[in-house]
């Protein structure tokens, strides 16, 4: 029951067969993200599932892959957007996961999907930044704003970030 994050319990969940261009992996490190927050104390709107969707990203093990997966195997390192991550298992579609790169562990990967992908959809799809060009990023030490800097740095933009508070 959403509300109090007192109210957050296991609940066993039956595994079931990734479908069709699903693959399932084996948990080993779950992103915690403001938007896990905010279903925990029922404040995000439109939740209408009986169990609460906590964890969108994680890295893992492939354990089981759909009909029509080629890109994965059972036993690749990979990491991604994964709904339902706070679990020992979870089922994703194939083109939310890359594989995780050796350099980098589970612990590191899982904080990866969300924070990049938001920050990329911004600048790249939707402004579409140019070498050159100037950029204010906001909350520059958060997740989402460390990531941009990164995107806008490799492109070759000039930023300019805000940080912190006076409070």
């Amino acid at each position: 029951q959403a509300g109090s994050f007192d109210a957050l319990k296991f609940a066993p969940v039956e595994r079931e067969a990734p479908a069709k261009g699903q693959v399932e992996l084996e948990i080993r490190a779950t992103g915690l993200n403001f938007s896990d927050v905010l279903k925990a104390l029922g404040l995000y709107p439109g939740i209408k599932d009986a169990i609460v969707p906590l964890g969108i990203e994680a890295a893992g093990v492939v354990t089981a892959v759909g009909k029509g997966v080629t890109r994965f195997k059972v036993g690749d390192e990979v990491f991604g957007v994964v709904p339902y991550a706070f679990a020992s298992h979870a089922r994703t579609a194939d083109y939310a996961l890359v594989k995780k790169p050796k350099s980098i562990d589970h612990d590191a990967a899982c904080t990866i999907p969300i924070t990049f992908l938001t920050a990329y959809y911004g600048l790249v799809r939707l402004a579409q930044m140019q070498p050159g060009e100037r950029v204010l990023i906001h909350a520059g030490a958060g997740g989402v704003g460390l990531a941009a800097i990164q995107i806008a740095q490799q492109i070759g933009a000039e930023v300019l970030a805000t940080a912190g508070s006076e409070t």
